[in-house]
Order: structure tokens, then sequence, then C-alpha cells
């Protein structure tokens, strides 16, 4: 089912935006060592929003209270290459009538000591697809020997268990083998299979190959190209091919090329954030980035993407995404860092957004931190209304006593849909590691 919400692309560029700042309230302390022992370790931490305004079907307003727990426990024996990881997150969403426990993931890993046969079991993510899926199931790798790798998968997602809002729409299980060596033509080369069996739909049978090597007689350049076969159609399902290429100690380059083809009974098959909501068939996009280190405490990242795609059959538009960030390090000396960045993005005729952001943020007193973040767009939408929408972050992080942080953010958005719409999140994070 296509999602055609007017707000799309402004809520698309704002979480690009401000998610790099929440992401720093799960960060651990630099000190934060893993047990060489048997031992234990992760951290919990509550985030409690009040309060934080939705916008009804009906266009009217109403305020929700979220309070979140997470949970990330880990346990390791390294002696008997034991591993096991849980994430998990409780949910209540207070005056929104929603509630759950959802889990990221939660499996065992283990493995020989020589380390050439591993398993996990468990929900986990699956790397080895051209997306990386949430499964219950297991993982097998074996290295028979230097140069060759095996890879086995397989499990079931099911659809009520996993982890809410982001749902899929339909339960489905994934099957599939991979094989890896770079012992041949200088080059990382792997060929694999993979079963798709969505349920209440008929099994897709997939062939993936690739390779990635330096380019012969240069030692700046390389290339890699992935293609994915849908083996019952015969026909191409998805190709990536690219090229990077180290101009100057400075500058590096990246060259990509994308093509591949929705599956319309199959949402889940998608490779792009933003254009795979509108394309209905197949897409090809090509992509430019540039990072640039012009002196030691700025670093440039430049990247410009152009797609074409079908959102009908036999009706083809296009699309465009530019970005540009740039992080700088001048104050490190004083504790301070900052990031701002602009961007730019249309996906039809008439349906754009562009803005700017700027994260500031500061050690004001060994132990706490304060950080300032705004963020800025105007955007036309699918209803050819436009707008200017601004957000505004006041954050500050205190370090209580050692393993145990205070986060408390005050944020307060504006747009068309809201005239003033603040919000209060108050975050505590308790970091463990014990020996057992």
């Amino acid at each position: 089912m296509k999602i055609r919400s007017s707000n799309l692309l402004f809520l698309v560029a704002l979480l690009l935006v401000i998610s790099d700042s929440r992401a720093k309230a799960q960060e651990e302390p630099e000190d934060f060592i893993e047990p060489q022992t048997v031992g234990v370790y992760g951290n919990t931490t509550s985030l409690f929003q009040a309060p934080s305004s939705i916008l009804l079907p009906d266009r009217s307003e109403k305020d929700i209270y979220p309070f979140y727990q997470y949970l990330d426990l880990n346990v390791t024996s390294p002696r008997h290459n034991i591993f096991s990881s849980t994430y998990l997150r409780g949910r209540n969403i207070f005056e929104g009538e929603e509630k759950s426990i959802d889990v990221y993931n939660a499996f065992i890993d283990f493995s020989n000591f020589k380390k050439t046969i591993d398993v996990r079991l468990g929900r986990q993510v699956i790397a080895e697809s051209v997306n990386y899926i949430l499964l219950d199931g297991a993982l097998l790798r074996i290295k028979p020997f230097t140069g060759l790798e095996l890879i086995a998968y397989g499990g079931y997602q099911y659809k009520d268990i996993q982890p809410e809002p982001e749902q899929p729409e339909k339960s489905f299980g994934l099957y599939g083998f991979t094989i890896k060596s770079d012992q041949f033509l200088g080059s990382l080369i792997t060929v694999g299979y993979e079963l798709h069996d969505p349920e209440d739909f008929s099994s897709r049978h997939f062939l993936n190959i690739s390779f990635n090597r330096v380019i012969p007689f240069t030692d700046y350049a390389d290339i890699y190209t992935r293609a994915e076969i849908d083996i019952e159609k015969g026909n191409l399902a998805s190709l990536t091919s690219g090229m990077g290429i180290t101009l100057l100690k400075t500058l590096h380059a990246n060259l990509e090329y994308i093509t591949y083809e929705m599956d319309k009974d199959d949402d889940e098959f998608k490779l792009d954030p933003i254009f795979d909501l509108f394309s209905d068939g197949r897409l090809h996009q090509g992509k430019l980035g540039i990072t640039y280190l012009p002196t030691s405490y700025l670093e440039i990242k430049a990247s410009y993407t152009f797609s074409r795609y079908e959102v009908l059959d036999d009706v083809t538009t296009y699309g465009n995404i530019a970005k540009v960030g740039l992080s700088w390090d001048f104050w490190i000396d004083h504790g301070v860092r900052a990031f701002n960045g602009f961007y730019y993005i249309d996906g039809r005729d008439d349906d754009f957004t562009f803005g700017m952001n700027l994260d500031i943020s500061k050690e004001i007193y060994r132990g706490w931190e304060m950080e300032f973040a705004f963020a800025y767009a105007y955007y036309d939408k699918l209803t050819n209304q436009d707008g200017n929408a601004f957000s505004y972050i006041i954050g500050s992080e205190y370090l209580i006593m050692r393993n145990l942080a205070l986060r408390t953010d005050l944020e307060i958005n504006t747009n068309p849909d809201f005239d003033d719409d603040v919000r209060i999140t108050l975050g505590l994070s308790y970091y463990f590691a014990k020996n057992i």
C-alpha cells in the first residue's frame, strides 16, 4: 500500500535533520569498556515526552504523552566464543491508547574456537539480502579455508509480533545462501540464492551476484556491482553499479547507478526511502557523492541524486535530491562541535522542499553538555499548498553520577499544520557492565 501524505517530503527531510540529535541520547560514555571475561553489559533508557501534538483524520489536533523504555542487554563469554544480545522497547502512548513491547533483536551467537563456524539463533537483522530484514530464524557462517565463506540463513517475519509502528503489511518467510570469495580476479565475489515467501502471495526466487575490486593498475579507484535476477520472471530485479575515486588525498568521489522494479504485491522490496513512496514501476537512479577535507577542522560532504520512475503504468516522472553537509571542529579546543547542512528534494512538478539545519553542542562543564539545533524547511505539498516550517531544540545531557545520565530537551515547532507545537522530553540513561 503506497503512502500518500501531503506532508511526506517535509517529514522525511525533518526526520533526517533531527535524527542525529536524538541519537546522541543513546550514546555510551567514552570510557565504557566491554568486559573481557564472562560478563553482562548494556544500558537502559527511559524517555517521556509531554505533550506531543498529532493531527487527526478530521484535521483536528490532539495532544498525546508518549513514554518509552529501552533496554540493551548483552551477555558475552569471549573465552567460550558465546555472545547474546537483546534490544527491546516498551511503549505507552498516554491519551493515544497505544502500548506495545517491541523486540528489535534477541539472539545468541556462538562459534568454534578457530572461529571458522559461527551460528546465530533468534531475532536478528539479516544483512545478506538487498535490504536489511528483521527475521526470527537462524544464520550460519562457515569458513572452510582462507578466502572462502559460506553463509546460509532462513526465518520468518510474523507481522503481528514485529515492532510497532514499523510492522510490515503481511508476514513472510526468507531463506537463502551466499558464497563469498576474494581468491579470484583480485575481487571480492559473491554469489547467492534467495527465496521470498510472502503470505497470500506467490513465492519469488532471486539469484544475487556481486563483485568489488580495485581498478587494475591503479591504487586510487575501485568498482563494485550487485545484480539481483528474478529467476521466475527472467528479468533484472535490481542492479547497483558504482565507482569510488580518490582524486586527491583530501578529495574522494563516488559515482553510482541503481535500477530496480517495484513489486506491486510486495511493498517491502524497496531501496530508496523517498521515491519508492511514489514509484509504481521501474526506477532508475544516478548518484554523485563527494567528500572534501579542505582543512583539518572542516569536512564537506555533498551529494546529488537524479531519479526517473513510473508513478503509473507508462507514466514517467523525475525527482532530484541535493544535499550539502559541513562538519566543523574549528572550536574543538573549546569543546564545541558544530554541523550545518542544506538540502533540496523534489518528487514531482508540484511537490518539493528545501531547507537547512544547524546543530551546535558544547561541554559546559565536565559531565554536562548543552546542545542547540535549528531546522527550517519550505515545502510545496501534493495539494499545492505551500508553507514554512521551523524547529528549535535546546537540549542538555548531565552525568549525574558515573554511568547515569539525565537528558532534557525543549522542542518548539511551527508549521502550517501546527501554529505552536511545544514538547518537553525527559530521559534517564544508565550504563552498566559487570563481570560474573
